[in-house]
């Protein structure tokens, strides 16, 4: 695994088993304000800000809190923390085991699952579950630049019932998977960066609707396969069709990067999930995109990217999900 020099309360690696909850803290202050802090309410903003040390205390339900350091705002008057605003607000797993687990989640290239979290951190599995979600979460792009120059297109399918193994691969089998797998749609600039996401159906509407919206048609040369739904997509802007059935490459017209990022997602999910919920499986092709998206950069320079995406706001229950539902006991 690729590591980080240490330096207490800075950019530090995460891989240090003696980084207390107070350097956790300090770091996260120095990547959420470089500038020093300034308050987290939305209809203030004020610059003016003096730290206020608070003793702990146990709580009515008979849980302890620690001493902590708070933030109030000359302007307003009001109190905050470090995490107020973020996705950490109100989280009783320890800030130092957030950092940790997205660096984890940032460095390594099919990423760990909820179970591998929960053995390493004595957390509970839904806890886990819940804290890779939101990391998922944060790692979603929420204002995506337009694609642009030479576009692959391509779909997969993701998902469906096994044959088992002794049963071989027939016509009816194959469309019998068909049905239980889960469409998935992408695209990627070469060079550049890649849209993914879960397609409810693979149909011309689907495809070219979301074709639309995610490249700019004036400076964009598409490239797919022979499928039927990008039939129509020539009348509209300069199309390349490779045709399976006889060629992979021909000069400059392929889909082998969309295939490579599509095969770097399936191993993934099969070596480090076994199985991942259809309902769910938006939120780990996100985590695979902002991998790709940021493979130029070093596992460190990706963690700060992360970390940066954490003031989005506070989210109460991943996107997608009732508080009252139950994580699945495989992902």
């Amino acid at each position: 695994m690729h590591r980080e020099p240490t330096r207490k309360g800075d950019l530090v690696t995460l891989t240090d088993s003696t980084l207390t909850e107070a350097d956790a803290r300090t770091m996260f202050e120095r990547m959420r304000w470089p500038n020093g802090p300034v308050c987290t309410f939305d209809d203030c903003g004020g610059s003016e800000v003096y730290r206020i040390s608070v003793a702990g205390k146990t709580l009515k339900s008979g849980r302890v809190v620690g001493p902590r350091e708070l933030f109030k705002c000359k302007a307003c008057r009001r109190q905050f923390t470090v995490t107020k605003g973020t996705a950490f607000e109100d989280s009783k797993i320890p800030l130092r085991t957030w950092l940790t687990v997205m660096y984890r989640m940032c460095s390594s290239k099919k990423s760990v699952s909820a179970r591998q979290i929960e053995r390493e951190f004595g957390l509970s599995h839904r806890a886990a579950w819940f804290m890779c979600h939101r990391i998922r979460w944060m790692m979603t792009d929420k204002n995506p630049e337009r694609l642009s120059g030479t576009i692959e297109a391509d779909e997969t399918y993701v998902g469906g019932k096994h044959r088992g193994p002794k049963q071989p691969a027939t016509t009816a089998s194959r469309k019998a998977a068909y049905h239980t797998k889960t469409p998935v749609f992408g695209m990627v600039e070469r060079g550049g960066e890649v849209r993914a996401m879960v397609m409810p159906k693979v149909s011309q509407n689907n495809v070219e609707h979301t074709i639309w919206n995610n490249v700019d048609r004036a400076r964009t040369r598409l490239m797919t396969d022979e499928h039927p739904v990008y039939f129509h997509m020539a009348k509209m802007l300069p199309h390349g069709v490779i045709r399976h059935e006889s060629e992979y490459v021909r000069g400059e017209v392929h889909t082998n990067t969309m295939e490579s990022f599509w095969a770097i997602l399936k191993r993934g999910l099969i070596g480090t999930y076994h199985h991942v919920d259809a309902g769910y499986l938006n939120m780990y092709v996100n985590e695979y995109e902002f991998r790709h998206n940021s493979r130029k950069v070093s596992d460190r320079e990706r963690f700060l990217l992360l970390a940066s995406q954490a003031s989005d706001g506070r989210l109460e229950w991943y996107v997608g999900q009732k508080p009252s539902e139950e994580p699945s006991q495989a992902s």
